[in-house]
């Protein structure tokens, strides 16, 4: 025991014993050498271990697609004519000189889309979009006949020497008509922008029923039978999602209609704000596809009948309008001699005209189009598709509209990341970011190819919008946008700031009681001098 308490003496005691130069320079040199190691060793780990991962995007690949890249979208019409004789390639020349000299008549658009003909002598096309069937027939006068189904009835009056002038007149038209109106973008501000899935909810409002009568409607079989076709035909382009409900107790409209002997009406510029959406309870039951909103509104009994008149003070025929973008709203009235405190049920044969002009504004909401294939000074009859809503011209014109409208927004979309990405150094580009962008343009390299269908054009197009914007609005780019560099700078500064000062002030401090470096013999202490 004695030897172990000498030893902890012998220990504490160091503490009061003067250090030579000699160890003096050996703990300079090692403090030197940890911080020469901190720096050597801990800003690379620290550099690794925080810098932000940044998949490589294919950018040069991306810049290819430019708004000059043409893009040729091709039509083919087959000449049924048993009883008549009609040269083709004549046609198909005729045709093109006709497209190309309408085209010089308006302002090209910065996209270059061009819509192209042939034409091909064969019985009949096949039922697919892009493929039509020109059935010709002499007769007394020159006529043109479309069917709800790709299928014209074309009656020629003109000799055999200009009969085929007479048909490449036709096709010329009806293709550079549906190029100019893709240009024009017309009908643009009312419709909506495309999407694979839309929320259609049909809404029936009552606006008092306590001071009226108590409405309800057999929604279920008119939808089934007014609104389900429609929603078929449409379904290989875009999915309507259907849903139903009905609103009591809606409370007024913002705007107060104005007063008649005969009722109340609306003028023009009360329309725009009818539409209460923020107390009318619409929300979607899809929080993400686009809301599309039909509303059957039942004013109160003192208010009916409500009338909308035109800036002409002529009563519409439909008692109905459509909100851009939003939806469609028809005013229903009830029987005159409804009492307050009925219940009324309109019927499914009642509901017809209202979802008749339901259909006509989903129309336009989506982008059809109500005008014929073509504008000539011959005679022309369009046949409605009245079974579904939409003929097999309309469902392939807004196929293309859409396939083009597709193409421009992922090719903009892509170049608005690359854009965004280079302009952040600091913004995480994620291997899904890359895989989407690869989709997308796997999709737009594939359209030229694919355009002798389509519809296959369209699914790729569609596909390449909706990879596009994936990878843009991904939550991991997104946040970034709202992360800028003054804020990562506010949160190492409390770490690194009372490290590194001591640390420069240490490496400051050991620089400065260096000794020279000579070869003088070490000094002893003055212990050891008394010694």
């Amino acid at each position: 025991m004695p030897a172990l308490g000498d030893r902890i003496r012998a220990l504490l005691g160091r503490r009061s014993e003067a250090k030579t130069i000699i160890s003096v320079q050996n703990d300079r040199r090692v403090v030197l050498a940890s911080i020469l190691l901190l720096l050597l060793l801990g800003l690379p780990l620290w550099w690794t271990t925080t810098r932000v991962y940044r998949a490589e995007l294919p950018v040069a690949e991306i810049a290819v697609f430019a708004p000059d890249q043409e893009l040729t979208v091709p039509f083919s019409f087959y000449i049924d004519a048993p009883s008549m004789t009609v040269a083709t390639e004549a046609i198909e020349h005729m045709v093109q000189k006709l497209i190309d000299e309408q085209r010089t008549a308006y302002t090209p658009d910065e996209w270059r889309v061009r819509y192209t003909a042939r034409i091909r002598h064969k019985a009949a096309a096949p039922d697919v979009p892009g493929h039509y069937t020109l059935r010709l027939r002499e007769a007394a006068r020159t006529a043109v006949d479309f069917d709800a189904d790709r299928v014209a009835h074309v009656s020629i009056s003109e000799s055999a020497t200009k009969r085929d002038a007479v048909v490449a007149k036709l096709v010329a038209d009806i293709v550079a008509k549906e190029e100019h109106e893709l240009r024009e973008k017309s009908g643009a501000r009312r419709a909506l922008k495309y999407a694979p899935e839309y929320s259609v909810a049909f809404t029936l409002l009552n606006e008092d029923p306590v001071g009226g009568a108590a409405v309800n409607w057999d929604i279920e079989h008119a939808a089934n039978a007014f609104v389900r076709p429609f929603v078929d035909t449409l379904r290989p382009l875009a999915k309507l999602a259907v849903s139903t409900q009905v609103l009591h107790h809606a409370g007024p409209p913002p705007v107060k209609p104005l007063a008649h002997e005969n009722g109340t009406y609306l003028t023009p510029d009360m329309l725009p704000h009818f539409a209460n959406s923020p107390w009318w309870n619409l929300a979607s039951t899809d929080p993400i596809a686009p809301s599309i909103n039909f509303i059957l509104y039942v004013p109160a009994l003192q208010s009916q009948p409500l009338r909308i008149i035109d800036d002409a003070k002529r009563t519409s025929a439909t008692n109905a309008f459509v909100v851009s973008q939003w939806g469609g709203i028809a005013i229903a009235n009830l029987p005159a001699d409804t009492k307050a405190g009925a219940s009324v049920v309109i019927s499914s044969d009642e509901l017809q005209k209202y979802f008749g002009i339901f259909i006509a504004q989903l129309r336009e909401l989506v982008g059809i189009r109500n005008d014929t294939p073509l504008q000539l000074s011959t005679r022309v009859t369009v046949r409605r598709a009245t079974a579904t809503g939409i003929s097999a011209w309309e469902l392939d014109a807004l196929m293309r509209r859409w396939m083009v409208a597709n193409r421009q927004t992922a090719i903009t979309t892509l170049q608005s990341l690359v854009r965004l990405v280079e302009s952040m150094e600091n913004m995480v580009v994620m291997d899904e970011i890359k895989v989407q962008v690869d989709q997308s343009l796997s999709a737009l390299r594939s359209i030229p190819q694919a355009l002798e269908s389509h519809l296959r054009a369209f699914e790729l197009a569609a596909n390449a919008s909706n990879s596009a914007e994936g990878a843009f609005f991904d939550p991991s780019m997104v946040s970034l946008l709202y992360f800028p560099d003054q804020h990562k700078y506010a949160i190492y500064l409390p770490f690194f700031l009372p490290v590194t000062i001591p640390l420069l002030a240490a490496i400051k401090k050991a620089i400065r009681k260096a000794p020279p470096n000579d070869d003088s013999q070490p000094a002893v202490s003055d212990d050891k001098k008394k010694d």
